[in-house]
């Protein structure tokens, strides 16, 4: 897969979109372009903010060669770097820039380039403060920064799980902080919190929802159940290192309303030609065949009978058997083996349509079930918990294949030692049993089955066959882009000072085990 990642500089990136003052009388009208406004609708930043974040998060190059990778769902079987643990310095450069200012590498890749970083939903934030009238015309304005404000941490979550320490209470702020500090993931997770208790606040589901929602069309009633569901997972993130605000942010989230069945699930939907899946570029259009299934993941599909592994990966058209690729291997070894011979991705997974999945109703559940075993106030039945985690995500990936499983088959399957909760042969204690599901519930949200990798200690996820190129284990987080250390070389290395060094191996502030 060569294909150029072009890095867009954050801070020049940002540094471009400040109006500088002229001495030249109506210079802003003489030079003011009708085709290219220098604002645009709220409804315009939230649809191709959206459309950005779902983009990036699960594309091929960092939902695959990053997440998908990390998490041992998808083995590359022809250049291997990244199921090594080699990630090029490009990707990381492109992405860390991406997730702050915006545009995503499918959009250039169709050419329909798409903003949807932090920097587009802060405008709309910012944006409904100073104009509340003129923006209340794609919606009531609380409810825009609401829905505005946890996409945000949606994404900073994502991005402090997979770096740690970043730039966060500077970050953004080219007028006043072209070099922002880090901040702490510590302080990151509190700031999180506090962000969604103001966003959960400003709901009004008796007023309009914003324009431009390609998630839930504007309803307010669905965004309030994602705030709370979202606050559940920041919440039990730190639960090893801050147990009383864990509990407190989980327990107000649970009491409040969170997602309570597939209905509610955060989907991005895509659809054909240009609104297809950036997956489906890379296989159908570009016919590229660059990844297997992971034996790490089939394996365990096979052995146990899970309803979900024709959903997943496709059977060997050699021998129309599911065979999963050995994960990590050279470029050698993955060159010498035949594609026919072992399981590529489904054709679901390969869909145009096949949608991005920002949070569900089963990662809800496996919460629950763990906060149960935690003995968070008012929450209990940790087995019913976990056996509506996995019935939940059965139902949502066999009903989107086109076979919805029955009640039958989801009972047998639970019914199977290596899955039966009861049993010690779902796992040796409670991470391990709710961790092994809730992992392969995360399939293709690779950066979230990683995390939980990291959190619960579960165990499957295994060494690369032919070795690690960078480090000597799995990765517990990943370099900061390598541009961080030129651009903003002081705050960068007092982040480092303060977490540790920028290895793979430097284990962030929740990952006490």
């Amino acid at each position: 897969m060569k294909k150029s990642i072009k890095y867009i500089g954050l801070f020049l990136t940002l540094g471009t979109s400040i109006m500088l003052s002229s001495c030249e009388k109506n210079f802003e009208q003489i030079n003011n372009d009708p085709d290219n406004p220098e604002d645009v609708p709220n409804s315009y930043y939230l649809a191709g903010a959206q459309r950005g974040l779902s983009d990036n998060t699960f594309d091929i190059w960092w939902g695959t060669n990053v997440g998908n990778q990390l998490a041992q769902y998808l083995s590359s079987n022809q250049y291997s770097s990244e199921s090594r643990y080699q990630f090029r310095t490009n990707l990381t450069n492109s992405y860390f820039s991406l997730f702050y200012a915006g545009g995503n590498q499918a959009g250039r890749r169709t050419g329909t380039l798409n903003v949807g970083g932090l920097f587009e939903l802060n405008r709309i934030i910012a944006n409904c403060k100073s104009d509340p009238g003129g923006s209340s015309a794609v919606g009531f304005p609380d409810n825009q920064i609401a829905v505005a404000t946890m996409l945000r941490v949606w994404l900073l979550q994502n991005m402090t799980d997979t770096w740690g320490s970043l730039p966060y209470s500077q970050a953004l702020d080219p007028n006043n902080n072209r070099a922002p500090k880090y901040d702490s993931q510590s302080e990151i997770y509190s700031g999180l919190i506090s962000e969604l208790n103001g966003a959960l606040a400003l709901i009004n589901v008796g007023e309009a929802g914003p324009d431009g929602d390609l998630i839930y069309g504007g309803d307010m009633s669905l965004w309030k159940k994602f705030g709370n569901s979202l606050k559940m997972r920041v919440a039990l993130r730190i639960a090893d290192v801050n147990a009383s605000l864990s509990q407190t942010a989980f327990t107000e989230a649970v009491n409040a309303g969170a997602f309570d069945s597939n209905a509610d699930n955060a989907l991005f939907a895509y659809g054909e030609g240009n609104d297809a899946n950036p997956l489906y570029y890379n296989k159908v259009i570009d016919k590229r065949i660059d990844y297997a299934a992971s034996n790490i993941m089939l394996d365990r599909l096979v052995a146990d009978n899970d309803p979900r592994l024709p959903c997943f990966y496709a059977q060997a058209t050699a021998t129309s058997t599911y065979v999963g690729e050995v994960y990590g291997l050279s470029e050698a070894n993955a060159a010498s083996t035949a594609n026919s011979s072992v399981s590529q991705p489904s054709a679901l997974f390969y869909s145009a349509s096949l949608p991005g999945i920002f949070m569900d109703y089963a990662q809800v559940e496996f919460m629950l079930a763990e906060a149960a075993e935690r003995g968070y106030a008012g929450i209990s039945g940790a087995q019913g918990h976990y056996d509506a985690g996995v019935t939940a995500s059965i139902e949502f990936w066999t009903t989107l294949n086109g076979s919805p499983a029955s009640p039958t088959d989801i009972s047998t399957y639970l019914a199977q030692p290596s899955v039966d909760y009861t049993n010690a042969g779902s796992g040796a204690n409670y991470k391990e049993k709710i961790g092994r599901q809730k992992w392969i519930a995360l399939f293709n949200q690779g950066i979230q089955g990683w995390t939980e990798w990291r959190r619960l200690d579960f165990g499957i996820l295994q060494l690369p066959a032919d070795g690690v190129l960078d480090g000597t284990g799995i990765p517990t987080r990943l370099k900061y882009a390598l541009d961080e250390q030129t651009l903003n070389s002081g705050n960068y290395s007092n982040a480092v000072s303060g977490q540790g060094p920028d290895l793979q191996s430097t284990k962030l502030w929740w990952d006490v085990n």
